[in-house]
């Protein structure tokens, strides 16, 4: 019997095969981290991160992964792949703690940083569950 699809937010009508054939469901127990700048946990937290223009993109970008969601698998990977400047130092962020299950989408490991994973959120992730924590840059 085939698994049942996911219907994604995003309309993954892009072209080309999206989510990628190598993308994967998560297992439930891995960690996921995400930068929120401000406020309060909401649905918007979790929309794809628009490319900066004055930033080149990243090797391996493309239609699919423009509707993902970038998250983490490692908090100091983050933390050093977002705020390794050090105009930082001592400024509390807040990250959202991802627990993702096959109900939330599918992922896959992206770029160069090993710790970043691009994720095709679902219809069905609920983010009023999400739990955030409040760090301290070091």
């Amino acid at each position: 019997m085939q698994e049942e699809q996911p219907t994604y937010f995003e309309d993954l009508d892009v072209g080309i095969t999206c989510p990628h054939e190598d993308a994967f469901a998560p297992d439930g127990e891995t960690v996921f981290y995400r930068y929120i700048p401000k406020g309060d946990v909401s649905s918007e937290c979790f929309l794809p991160t628009v490319p900066r223009e004055d930033r080149p993109l990243p090797r391996g970008f493309d239609d699919c992964i423009a509707k993902s969601v970038s998250i983490f698998n490692d908090l100091e990977g983050m933390l050093n792949a977002l705020f390794r400047l050090p105009h930082n130092k001592g400024k509390k962020k807040k990250v959202c703690v991802l627990q993702l299950t096959p109900k939330d989408g599918v992922l896959k490991q992206t770029f160069d940083n090993p710790n970043h994973h691009s994720w095709w959120r679902s219809q069905q992730f609920d983010h009023t569950i999400v739990q955030t924590q409040e760090i301290v840059i070091e």
